[in-house]
């Protein structure tokens, strides 16, 4: 396995000596690997959130250039076309769990 030296401030030191002295894990390298472990997961999880939003962007886009929107007239009317599909989920919800 390759070997690398790395500077901790003393705050993660602490953390790692706590880590090995709780049982958590065997040595420093171990410590060292999970948090990688969880970097490398939030790396892949943010790259496919982006590309979820990209693909949402996409589809809104393209909904605009299809015509496919709505105008209103005021905030008011869009608050009011807001509230009333807040009612239709909220009632689609309830719908949904009393068919279990």
């Amino acid at each position: 396995m390759p070997t690398r030296n790395v500077n901790l401030t003393d705050h993660y030191d602490q953390f790692v000596e706590t880590s090995i002295s709780d049982g958590r894990f065997a040595n420093a390298s171990e410590v060292m690997r999970a948090g990688l472990a969880l970097l490398e997961r939030q790396d892949a999880e943010d790259k496919a959130r982006l590309e979820w939003l990209r693909g949402a962007v996409q589809e809104g886009l393209d909904a605009l250039e299809g015509g496919d929107f709505k105008s209103y007239a005021s905030v008011d009317a869009l608050e009011a076309d807001i509230r009333a599909l807040g009612r239709e989920v909220s009632q689609e919800i309830a719908s949904a769990r009393a068919r279990g």
